[in-house]
């Protein structure tokens, strides 16, 4: 044994394994080893509790959890909870060969793989081995959680000169750091001179990384396709490259290269919902349903259930429902009413109540239900300095706004889209700011449609072509059913055309949103005159 059994008796450590005889029998070894206190859970859930309250030494956890997540995530989550403290090692058991991520060090990453099966002796040397690494760059560690880059910085450089056994450790954190510093040259200094000595998969993914940062496309571009081919890195070379592409906007080339990705990695739900985001932005709306679709499947009683899925489903739907024709309406509403209603309730927070509201409201407004819908948006304005400005939540605000006449505040909404983050490059914020641009660009189209249904509408009334009247301004009315004019112009022409019950859920809409809207006198008398003309049908 590397250290003796007293060293690990003063030592806390937490084992997360879901199978109870293997449990029992790594909490022998550990023994065994020399460690007395030792918490035993099953699984990630019941490891968050103790994580939280205790400062442990050691963290050991088999890969695959029996709740939907993995190592991994277990790891990540604790890391975003501080409940890993600086010096803790963290251990992965794993019954198959696995692999660390190759960048990711300042961030954290797991310190070590133990293969199933292992002995005790096996297992004491993967973990003094992980408390060596750990002790030789401990004010590093220190240093990290606090933000400052600078004292991390000069940590590092104190490593490199005076612990030779971990200069290459060293040297890998040197190269994020100057990443993260947005130090991108110096970033590709450091990995081209230590390419020079040794070639190494991490350094030449650093250099290419420094190239995206820097713009050189073509030969990031080059790199990355090079690297999606070393195993070792192949899942950071397909992430990068994806992100590449994002930010060129080459949408065809990001799906392919998203595609591989989540083959290797299936349980990567930034790239799930990267892939989904491309398809919606590739205008192929089909096909990115059945691609929220079967997350929600594939995921609904995992740890990897996202609301996004639901809300984004939703969302989809309500754009097909405002285009459907008016025979298959209220099916396509109903389709929007169950997505969202289908979301489970531990999905339901203080972050994703409002836009549950939101989403609400737009389905309210499509049933003719105006009512109903500005209660929801009262509700929303209560909980506006709690909900997350990203860009689906301000897209269904401003077109929430819109929608009732409110263009004051849905300007507010636009205005924040347009100030969306550019900054960071991970996938999600790359599908965060082509969706904004995206947004705006619809925005644009949506008003000028508008006004050319309004007018096509009533030019075709004038002709005497009621039918194609009723399509156009019904078209209008669905986007903006709060604009006493459209309604008007609607109603009008439901007066020219024979009482019909499949128009009677549009007129009592159309109804509903002048009852609800603030008439001028002019209006108010136009709409007396209608009410005298329209069918009673409509009115029962």
């Amino acid at each position: 044994m590397i250290f003796q059994a007293s060293f690990y008796k003063s030592k806390k450590l937490l084992l997360i394994e879901d199978c109870e005889p293997v449990r029992a029998s790594i909490k022998g070894m550990l023994q065994q080893i020399g460690f007395v206190d030792i918490t035993a859970v099953a699984d990630a859930v019941q490891a968050l509790s103790p994580a939280k309250r205790h400062a442990y030494d050691f963290i050991l956890a088999d890969f695959n959890l029996g709740d939907g997540k993995d190592a991994l995530q277990l790891f990540a989550e604790l890391s975003a909870l501080d409940a890993i403290k600086p010096g803790c090692c963290f251990v992965v058991i794993s019954a198959e060969p696995q692999r660390l991520p190759v960048m990711g060090l300042l961030q954290g990453t797991p310190d070590h793989f133990v293969l199933k099966p292992f002995s005790y002796l096996e297992l004491e040397k993967r973990l003094a081995k992980a408390w060596q690494s750990r002790v030789a760059l401990r004010k590093v560690y220190q240093a990290m959680p606090a933000g400052d880059l600078t004292a991390v910085h000069t940590e590092l450089d104190d490593v490199i000169k005076n612990a030779p056994a971990y200069t290459l450790l060293a040297l890998r954190l040197k190269g994020e750091v100057l990443l993260a510093q947005r130090e991108y040259n110096a970033a590709a200094q450091l990995y081209n001179k230590i390419q020079q000595q040794r070639d190494f998969s991490w350094t030449r993914l650093g250099a290419a990384i420094a190239m995206v940062k820097l713009q050189q496309w073509p030969e990031a571009e080059q790199l990355l396709l090079t690297l999606t081919e070393a195993d070792d890195v192949r899942p950071e070379a397909l992430d990068w490259l994806s992100r590449l592409y994002l930010l060129q906007g080459a949408l065809p080339q990001a799906l392919e290269q998203l595609t591989e990705l989540v083959k290797l990695q299936p349980t990567n739900i930034s790239a799930q919902m990267a892939i989904a985001t491309v398809l919606q932005l590739s205008e192929q709306p089909d096909d990115a349903s059945r691609y929220w679709q079967k997350l929600i499947q594939q995921f609904r009683f995992s740890g990897f259930d996202r609301a996004d899925y639901y809300f984004e489903l939703t969302r989809l739907l309500l754009a097909q429902a405002t285009q459907a024709e008016l025979p298959g309406f209220s099916a396509a509403v109903k389709k929007c009413s169950e997505a969202l209603a289908s979301m489970p309730q531990k999905l339901l927070t203080d972050d994703t109540e409002a836009e549950v509201l939101a989403l609400r409201a737009r389905v309210s407004l499509l049933q003719g239900h105006i009512a109903d819908a500005k209660q929801l948006t009262d509700e929303l304005q209560i909980k506006e300095d709690t909900a997350a400005a990203n860009v689906g939540t301000l897209v269904d605000k401003t077109r929430l706004m819109f929608a009732l006449g409110e263009l004051k505040q849905a300007e507010r909404y636009l205005t924040q889209l347009r100030e969306i983050s550019t900054e960071q490059d991970d996938l999600y914020s790359c599908c965060q700011r082509l969706s904004a641009s995206r947004a705006l660009q619809q925005d644009s189209k949506l008003r000028s449609d508008i006004r050319d249904w309004n007018q096509a509408g009533m030019a075709a009334a004038q002709s005497g072509d009621v039918k194609a009247a009723l399509l156009k301004l019904r078209q209008a009315f669905l986007s903006m059913p709060c604009n006493a004019g459209l309604a008007l112009n609607l109603l009008q022409t439901l007066t020219q055309l024979p009482a019909h019950r499949g128009l009677q859920a549009l007129a009592k809409a159309v109804l509903a949103a002048l009852e609800q809207s603030a008439l001028t006198s002019s209006n108010q008398q136009r709409l007396e005159q209608l009410l005298t003309q329209l069918p009673p049908l409509y009115t029962e």
